[in-house]
């Protein structure tokens, strides 16, 4: 009996170690128990398949559905360029000197002086038209119109005098600067004319007008032209006038 005793012992403490072992290992967290089986799932999965040649790998999409697209690069800064300048009102036509006045006829007479050029403009308002070209210089006239029409005279201190001589027919005028060298004498534009329309006007210091228009070969009073456009309308036609400066062509 007494040679039992130290082996029960011994087989009581092994079996104690074994109850706390089992233990032990039934109270360990799940994640610190092994698993074998892991890996060798990982090693039995196939490989991902490579996609085919020639297919693009599928892009990744943005927030929204919207593919990334690629920066485009900024033009090239260029150089404000700058404006074009801006179209300015021509400078008013001026003139050197203009005188009127009247022929000892009746008709009214004006001459316009630019730079030594001279023409000069004869109207009786009604049907009389005469035009004519020339010089005023070192204080003589020396004018001609067509049909050998003629002008000479004199011109000192604001006043100029002289003759007419129409078809062998002789009138003296006496005519004064109107103080201005604002354009008085205007006509039917180049345009006007060229369609067959002629007509002229002088602008009196009074601010009244005198004039005739030739129109479909016939001789007409003028309508007073519009001060700020300077058209007047004959016939329901619009004509256009432009100042006499006394340049060549002016008078003929």
């Amino acid at each position: 009996m007494k040679r039992l005793t130290p082996m029960l012992t011994l087989l009581a403490g092994t079996g104690l170690a074994a109850v706390l072992f089992t233990m032990s290992a039934q109270a360990a967290p799940p994640a610190a128990r092994s698993t074998p089986d892991t890996g060798a799932a990982a090693a039995a999965r196939p490989p991902a398949a490579a996609p085919p040649p020639g297919v693009p790998e599928p892009s990744v999409q943005r927030p929204g559905g919207t593919p990334p697209t690629e920066a485009e690069p900024e033009p090239d800064a260029q150089p404000a360029s700058p404006a074009p300048p801006t179209a300015t009102d021509a400078p008013a036509a001026t003139v050197d000197v203009t005188w009127t006045g009247r022929l000892s006829g009746g008709a009214t007479i004006a001459v316009t002086v630019t730079n030594g050029n001279a023409t000069a403009y004869v109207c009786d308002g009604r049907s009389l038209e005469i035009w004519l070209q020339g010089t005023a210089v070192d204080g003589e006239l020396a004018l001609t119109g067509k049909d050998g029409v003629r002008l000479t005279g004199t011109f000192r201190a604001g006043k100029a005098s002289g003759e007419l001589v129409v078809a062998g027919r002789r009138q003296t005028f006496t005519a004064t600067s109107n103080g201005s060298t604002a354009p008085a004498v205007y006509r039917a534009a180049p345009q006007v004319r060229d369609a067959g329309v002629d007509g002229g006007w002088i602008l009196l210091a009074d601010g009244s007008q005198i004039g005739v228009v030739t129109w479909n070969g016939r001789p007409v009073p003028a309508p007073p032209l519009d001060p700020a456009f300077f058209t007047t309308v004959v016939d329901g036609v619009t004509i256009d006038a432009v100042p006499v400066g006394a340049a060549p062509g002016d008078g003929e």
